[in-house]
């Protein structure tokens, strides 16, 4: 199943869901407004956006239109905090030795996580302008 986000005007944008070849998709509107309100209910919701995702492959969709990636939003603009332990120590070490700096031995051992928060999410095609204090 493929899911975005469609920009709709609001801060939450509005749920879609991407056909397989990521060519159409369908508003989701009539199962969960945003991805963030299927996630709060992911084992109701997601067996009905699972459904609508057969649909739209299968070209059964009610009101399907061409998918633009420029269209669409960050999945979760408003996201209430993230949280990635994804950082591998070979890449950690490779990324260090590029900036000249040591690699701590505890990284080896102990796990690497960082938390961050969602006021600098952006779309996937959009642009962001840097601000610069002087």
């Amino acid at each position: 199943m493929k899911l975005a986000t469609l920009k709709d005007g609001t801060r939450d944008g509005q749920l879609i869901v991407v056909s397989r070849d990521l060519k159409s998709a369908v508003v989701a509107d009539g199962i969960a407004r945003s991805l963030q309100r299927a996630l709060d209910d992911w084992s109701f919701i997601s067996p009905q956006l699972d459904e609508l995702y057969r649909q739209l492959n299968d070209g059964k969709a009610r009101r399907s239109f061409d998918f633009e990636p420029k269209e669409c939003m960050a999945p979760l603009p408003r996201a209430y905090q993230w949280a990635d332990g994804s950082a591998y120590v070979n890449h950690v070490e490779l990324v260090r030795k590029a900036r000249n700096a040591e690699m701590p031995a505890s990284f080896w051992e102990d796990p690497l996580m960082y938390q961050g928060g969602s006021d600098d999410f952006i779309g996937p095609c959009d642009d962001i302008e840097l601000k610069h204090e002087e």
